[in-house]
Formats: structure tokens, sequence, C-alpha cells
């Protein structure tokens, strides 16, 4: 075989999938949840200090925000961790806003 046949033939198997690109997707990502959960705690601390009360409204979204990043996860790789987390993020989020519900509009 000669290099251009080869290089054809390895296209078609990977469906011309960039795997570098992929990889800086999914490092941004994991960057991007890290630098989420920072901000999500700084704010939260920073709304303790001034207004001695936490804040629930962005955990919701942080939460929200996993939960729907695992569950895409497991629907396109069936693994089973994945929908473990996306559950429990799901819950979490779930919890946080009948919190913010519950004080803000004195619902439940």
């Amino acid at each position: 075989m000669e290099k251009d046949e080869i290089l054809k033939k390895s296209r078609e198997e990977n469906k011309n999938r960039d795997f570098v690109e992929e990889e800086a997707v999914n490092r941004a990502n994991a960057v991007a949840f890290s630098v989420g959960m920072m901000v999500c705690g700084l704010l939260s601390v920073l709304h303790g200090i001034f207004r001695e009360s936490v804040e629930f409204s962005v955990w919701v979204v942080m939460w929200a925000i996993s939960a729907s990043v695992f569950l895409v996860k497991y629907r396109r790789l069936h693994k089973r961790h994945e929908l473990v987390f996306g559950l429990f993020y799901g819950a979490l989020a779930i919890f946080f806003f009948v919190l913010y519900l519950r004080r803000t509009l004195g619902v439940f």
C-alpha cells in the first residue's frame, strides 16, 4: 500500500474525526467545569460574608450543567458511572432549586 492509500483508509475508518481537536475540547470542558465550580464557591462565600446567607441559585445552575454533561456522555458512551453521576448531579440541582424557591418565593 502506498502512503496515500493508507491515509485515505484511515480517514474512512475514523470518519474524518480530528482527535487533536476532540482532546482539546475535552480538556477545555474539564477546565470550564473546574472554573465554574470555583466561581460558584467564591460567589457563595462572598454572599455568605456580605449577606450572611447561602446563595443557592448559582449552585442550581452549576449542578444542572454538570448533570447534563454526564447524562449526554452516558447517552453516547453507555458507561454506568456517567449515568450515576448525572442522576446525582441532577438530584443536587433539584435540591438546590427547591431551597432557592423556598427562600426566594416562600414556596414549600
